[in-house]
């Protein structure tokens, strides 16, 4: 499923409606400055002044050298002028940089692009298009680090295979999130999230995408039947002739951090076991991260999924033990 030229212009007009919120801003902010501070509109005028002139010298530099000098005044006035500004606006209680734009992204000023480089705020719309991925966006305004509590995990509910009570064993896993947070994403490192459904795993892996995605990186949260699904359609489209990898698969593997959630969900087969092989792979060799959350414990991973792929995973990922009782059910009955 590649990105068409629909999902495209829809792209842009989500900058272009962005770039307008923030010059409506900017406007709205200058005329309530210019009313109440009539001296800053002589400021600002001087700065447009100064700032064409500088454009018109900055030319002639090039051609003249004795304009180098006048061109370096004009750089150091539009600095004094900016100061001057900035000084002014908080001497009437304003932040010194209260009429500078406002943007969604400051990295690409809401233009979706660096240069000719596509922004990472651009790669994580085209992820949002291709995967629907607003619903997660929802979903994380709840699911937060801000929002976890250790309130639900009991201090009496020990698990017989590692001798930690599902407190215990949930203090853990926090922490190793918040350090895989913290790292992300120079450690490379990927999580393994394993124990029954209703444990929190999803809510983990939900905080840890809240925080990525603050910080500008592309996350990429599936339901393990739907990353066969794409993965399926990337073979079946290849072996129609399309030797290039499409939208969709580019991002499985390149995306900063990918979310399988679910895993054994599937139905496993020889395709679902390859494929997770080669997806798993694939992101170790390019240093993207990855966390895999599963009702599986590490034996049955074998079972499942092969020699190969349970010594990737039992290798090269930090394991999260899970253990207590369905939080779901318990929300439910403390709500009674």
């Amino acid at each position: 499923m590649a990105l068409s030229n629909s999902q495209y212009a829809k792209i842009m007009r989500d900058y272009e409606e962005k770039q307008n919120a923030a010059r409506l801003l900017h406007d709205e902010r200058l005329n309530e400055i210019i009313k109440k501070i009539p001296e800053y509109k002589i400021l600002d005028d001087e700065a447009i002044e100064a700032s064409m002139a500088y454009a018109r010298s900055a030319l002639l530099a090039s051609k003249e050298e004795n304009c180098v000098d006048t061109t370096d005044e004009l750089r150091e006035k539009i600095g004094l002028i900016a100061r001057q500004k900035a000084l002014l606006l908080e001497k009437y209680g304003y932040p010194g940089d209260y009429l500078k734009p406002v943007y969604t992204c400051p990295d690409c000023r809401d233009t979706g692009y660096i240069g000719s480089e596509k922004c990472h705020c651009f790669k994580q719309a085209i992820v949002d298009l291709l995967y629907s991925q607003s619903n997660i966006k929802e979903v994380l305004k709840k699911e937060n680090f801000r929002n976890f509590s250790m309130d639900l995990f009991s201090r009496n509910d020990i698990d017989p295979v590692s001798n930690l009570s599902s407190y215990d064993l949930m203090a853990e896993s926090y922490k190793k999130a918040k350090e895989f947070v913290r790292k992300f994403p120079h450690s490379h490192e990927n999580l393994f999230f394993s124990g029954k459904a209703g444990l929190g795993k999803t809510f983990l892996s939900h905080c840890i995408a809240d925080e990525l995605l603050k910080r500008g990186f592309t996350v990429l949260y599936l339901s393990a039947p739907e990353l066969f699904d794409i993965l399926r359609k990337e073979t079946l489209s290849k072996k129609d002739g399309d030797d290039q990898s499409t939208e969709s698969g580019r991002y499985v593997i390149s995306c900063d951090l990918l979310i399988i959630d679910d895993l054994g969900s599937e139905t496993t087969t020889e395709f679902t076991v390859s494929e997770l092989n080669t997806c798993i792979n694939e992101r170790l060799l390019g240093g993207h991260s990855t966390i895999i959350s599963s009702n599986l414990d590490p034996s049955q991973i074998r079972d499942y999924y092969g020699e190969r792929n349970f010594s990737r995973i039992a290798g090269l990922y930090t394991f999260c033990r899970f253990y207590g009782t369905d939080l779901r059910l318990l929300k439910k009955y403390n709500a009674l």
